[in-house]
């Protein structure tokens, strides 16, 4: 199963609506989900239209003509509004009135609440020594980032119809872990509040990134060119600046290095198309596994923590 075009764009005009539903988009707010639908390869609309066009809820309501469509629009709702750990009032009522429209059982609004908030509880173990020789120590951080993004961008493609949250939340706890296992060959002891601080500051983990890799990965010839790709460019990209981060002393505000971010993701890009082969060999290695592990996440076998900790051990 997967969405059309039109369903996925429908989707992302109810993640609009989200986001304006207290009367205007914030400007970081603004900024994150410009950066998010940028990596969209849109048909016959741009970023910009997507943004300033007035949402009619009933319309695009009316375009979600499947379950899966209904289901993975809430989710991208859900998490634009939650994924910051606060949902505003009138974002609940967007969420509220969507449930009731879309046909979203208590049960699946239940399931999802607890993921979302089970992975921001969740900090996946780092327990790195710090390493004082630089050529050793750059070596251990190319390697980690390498291995990490390619993990991410198995997870970024990987499908869970109903579920598709799962795997965009545990690309974040790959994320967090490595920064902390950076900060920690560096000599930093990084809680998990540190980390996700710089994740935010990047534009990384936020709800409008969170939502539009939920529905990409949906769609046909989006998931490789959005879910995986966008996912290994920022955890690439999230190494190179966590290093200089560390190693200028974590002193600097992670929002003054978004130039550096921005630039380093580029060059993400260029490392995932030369990566190909290595994250097509873990998608297929890893696939039966993600698998079972989502449907025993579904089935209430294991926890959101569970299912991070056993996607990274491997």
């Amino acid at each position: 199963m997967a969405l059309t075009e039109p369903q996925a764009l429908a989707s992302l005009r109810l993640v609009v609506a989200v986001a304006k539903a207290d009367g205007e988009i914030a400007q970081e707010e603004l900024e994150q989900l410009e950066g998010a639908l940028a990596a969209l390869p849109l048909q016959g609309v741009t970023v910009d239209q997507l943004l300033a066009s007035e949402v009619s809820l009933e319309a695009e309501f009316g375009l979600l003509d499947t379950a899966l469509a209904r289901e993975s629009a809430w989710q991208a709702m859900y998490a634009m509004a939650w994924a910051d750990g606060q949902c505003v009032p009138l974002e609940q009522v967007v969420l509220d009135h969507a449930q009731e429209r879309l046909g979203i059982a208590a049960e699946r609004v239940s399931i999802v609440h607890r993921l979302v908030n089970e992975a921001r509880d969740t900090v996946l173990p780092s327990n790195i020594a710090a390493i004082a020789d630089p050529a050793r120590r750059d070596a251990e951080i190319r390697e980690d980032t390498l291995k990490y993004a390619v993990l991410s961008a198995a997870l970024g493609a990987f499908p869970v119809p109903g579920l598709a949250l799962l795997t965009d939340l545990a690309v974040i706890g790959v994320q967090v872990k490595l920064v902390r296992d950076i900060g920690q060959y560096w000599g930093h002891k990084v809680d998990a509040a540190a980390a996700k601080s710089l994740l935010y500051g990047l534009g990384i983990g936020t709800g409008a990134r969170l939502a539009v890799n939920n529905l990409a990965k949906l769609v046909p010839g989006w998931g490789s060119a959005v879910g995986a790709a966008t996912s290994f460019a920022a955890t690439w990209a999230l190494g190179k600046v966590a290093n200089s981060h560390f190693a200028a002393g974590a002193s600097d505000d992670p929002r003054s290095l978004r130039a550096m971010f921005r630039s380093a993701e580029q060059e993400g890009k260029g490392a995932y198309l030369a990566n190909k082969a290595a994250i097509s060999a873990k998608e297929q290695a890893d696939g039966a596994r993600l698998a079972q592990l989502a449907a025993d996440v579904k089935a209430g076998k294991i926890t959101q923590d569970e299912y991070q900790r056993q996607v990274i051990e491997g």
